[in-house]
C-alpha cells in the first residue's frame, strides 16, 4: 500500500465487459492463421484466457461412408463417463482437384477430401461438426464448458491472440497436462476482448471497525489515490478482468496452472490496489456463440456477472495477493 497521500475510500466501482470472442481447441490453434478482417481485429484486442473442457468427439469408422454426394455415419464422445453416439448426414461435393473422401487415422478425429496422390485438401473435424445446428438443438448439454483456468497473455501491438497463447511455452505446457489429465475431454481455449472500463458508483465504503492495516494505519484513516486522476492503464484493466473472472470461478485447475506460470502482470495489479476502487463489476458473455460456462461454483449460463465489493480491508488484501 502507497503512503497515504490521497483520500478515503469512495464508492467509485470499476465496470468490465467482454465483447468480441472466439473459442478453438487447443490442438487446432495455429500461428498466423487467417479468420477474417472482423474477427483478426478482435483477437489482436484479446488478453484474456479461458482453458475449458467438453466432450472430445471422434468419428465412428463402422459407420462412415461417402457416396459421393453425402457425407454419413456417427460422432462419439464420452459425455459425463457415458459412450454416447449422434448419427450425421450432409452433403458434400468434391472440387475439381478432389477425388476422394477418407477419415484420419486412429482415433479418427478429422474427415479429410484428399487429390490423387492422397495429399489432405481440406478437413472437417468431428468437434467442428460438433457445432452443428442441427446436433445442438439435439444435445445443447454438450457444448457447455466447464471453465478450468483463466489467465492472460497481454501483449502490446497487435499480435494475435491465439498466435501469443502457441508461442508460450509454460501456456503449452499447461495444456498438454491438461489434456493429459482428461483423454475423454477435448481441452478448449476461449479468448475474449474486454471493452475499455468504465467507472460507475455503488454504495460502500472501507469498514473501519478498528482493523488496521499492514503498514499500521487504521483502516478507517487510509487514503487512495483517485482512479479519475491516475487512470488504469490496459494492463491492469485486463489484470482486474482476471483477477475477477478467477475470483467468480474459482476453476479447479487454476492454483495448479498458477504454479507452472510465471506472473509478468503481478506488479501491475498489485498496484491497483492503492487506486481508490470500492468495487469490481465484472460481466463475462457467450452469447453470441453455442456455448455456456460454468463451474462447480458458478451455475450453467451464456452471460455471467458478478460485483466483487473491495470495500472489507481483509477481502481487498486477500484479492490483490491473487496470483495474475
Amino acid at each position: 500500500m502507497t503512503k497515504p497521500t490521497g483520500k478515503p475510500l469512495s464508492g467509485v466501482s470499476v465496470h468490465l465487459r467482454s465483447w468480441g470472442a472466439m473459442a478453438l481447441a487447443a490442438g487446432e490453434i495455429r500461428p498466423g492463421a487467417d479468420y477474417g478482417a472482423k474477427m483478426n481485429r478482435v483477437l489482436a484486442k484479446a488478453h484474456i484466457y479461458l482453458l475449458c473442457r467438453r466432450p472430445r468427439f471422434s468419428f465412428d469408422p463402422d459407420t462412415f461412408s461417402y457416396d459421393g454426394n453425402t457425407v454419413s455415419g456417427d460422432l462419439h464422445c464420452m459425455a459425463d463417463g457415458n459412450p454416447l453416439s449422434i448419427h450425421f448426414g450432409f452433403p458434400l461435393a468434391l472440387a475439381e482437384n478432389e477425388t476422394n473422401v477418407a477419415l484420419s487415422p486412429s482415433p479418427y478425429h478429422e474427415i479429410r477430401t484428399l487429390d490423387a496422390d492422397g495429399n489432405c485438401l481440406r478437413r472437417i473435424s468431428a468437434g467442428g461438426l460438433s457445432q452443428h445446428p442441427a446436433i445442438i438443438a439435439e444435445r445443447e448439454a454438450l457444448n457447455d464448458l466447464e471453465v478450468l483456468y483463466v489467465g492472460n497473455v497481454f501483449g502490446d501491438g497487435d499480435t494475435p491472440v491465439f498466435d501469443r497463447i502457441f508461442r508460450d511455452a509454460p501456456l503449452q505446457h499447461l495444456l498438454a497436462e491438461l489434456q493429459n489429465a482428461l483423454p475423454d475431454d477435448e481441452v478448449i481455449v476461449y479468448a475474449f476482448e474486454y471493452l475499455p472500463y468504465e467507472l460507475v458508483t455503488l454504495p460502500g465504503r472501507l469498514q473501519h471497525d478498528g482493523i488496521s492495516s499492514a503498514d499500521g494505519i487504521p483502516a478507517g484513516e487510509r487514503r487512495f489515490l483517485s482512479v479519475r486522476d491516475h487512470p488504469l492503464t490496459e494492463r491492469q484493466k485486463i489484470c482486474l478482468a482476471q483477477a475477477g473472472l478467477i475470483h467468480y470461478f474459482r476453476p479447479a485447475w487454476q492454483e495448479t496452472g498458477d504454479r507452472m506460470m510465471p506472473h509478468p502482470q503481478q506488479a501491475a495489479f498489485t498496484a491497483c490496489e492503492s487506486l481508490d476502487i470500492s468495487g469490481l463489476i465484472l460481466e463475462l458473455s457467450t452469447i453470441r456463440s453455442h456455448f455456456r460456462l460454468h463451474t462447480p461454483h458458478s451455475a450453467l449460463l451464456p452471460h455471467h456477472m458478478t460485483i466483487i465489493d473491495l470495500s472489507d480491508p481483509a477481502e481487498r488484501a486477500a484479492f490483490f495477493a491473487m496470483p495474475i
